[in-house]
């Protein structure tokens, strides 16, 4: 079992510091794959950030901090993102924002 941490999402004057654990890693061809370990409350975390960076920042500073190549690719993450919170997460638990 591996740990990562993950320092320093800077948004506005926010620090956001997480920890994940690796459970596994895997290469292909170009792509690493990961199986993560982490709580709803830092999935929740993260689609904030893009949620964020998607409505605050222009396409340049998009691209500087997340490497996507335009909004409608980190749109996809996050939607897949969104998705993955819908179905994963207890529904009494779940913020009004995340459901239909």
């Amino acid at each position: 079992m591996i740990g990562a941490f993950i320092d320093s999402l800077w948004y506005g004057r926010y620090s956001v510091i997480m920890w994940v654990e690796v459970l596994k890693q895997d290469e292909i061809a170009s792509v690493t794959l990961f199986d993560l370990r982490l709580s709803e409350g830092e999935l929740m975390v993260y689609a904030d950030c893009i949620e964020f960076v998607l409505n605050h920042c222009s396409e340049e500073q998009l691209y500087e901090l997340t490497g996507c190549e335009n909004r409608v690719e980190l749109v996809s993450y996050y939607d897949d993102l969104k998705n993955l919170i819908k179905t994963v997460i207890n529904k009494k638990c779940l913020p009004e924002k995340y459901k239909d």
